[in-house]
């Protein structure tokens, strides 16, 4: 199968992952799954991986998801103009404010809908 664009998942949450890999692969992309924050900016910033779309929860343990989208747009690396959703159960109109301001392209909230999810994934890079 070839797929259309690599996706980079990074929530610590395991069954936020499955889910969207499953639903994601199914769709045709190549979903890359990370369970932190560090370890998706270490894959992320690797210059042999390419990733078109990167999905992130903003509570995680060790690094949240508004460090890892600032630690993205404060790059000298070409990564830093990815596309970045914030999939996220910080439902407060603040919060929302808050990860627009870093850079975020694009905010869902949990619990969601995978056609929410698809929608704006297709509309980043389909």
């Amino acid at each position: 199968m070839k797929y259309k664009k690599t996706i980079l998942i990074i929530d610590d949450m395991k069954h936020i992952r499955d889910i969207l890999w499953f639903s994601l692969k199914h769709e045709g992309y190549k979903p890359i799954l990370m369970e932190n924050g560090p370890k998706g900016l270490e894959y992320l910033f690797d210059k042999k991986n390419h990733v078109e779309l990167i999905i992130l929860d903003v509570m995680m343990p060790e690094m949240d998801g508004f460090e890892v989208l600032e630690k993205i747009r404060t790059s000298n690396d070409p990564a830093s103009k990815t596309p970045v959703i914030m999939l996220t159960a910080k439902a407060q109109k603040d919060d929302v404010i808050k990860g627009m301001k870093r850079g975020a392209n694009g905010y869902i909230l949990k619990p969601y809908k995978f056609t929410d999810v698809l929608a704006k994934v297709e509309n980043f890079i389909g």
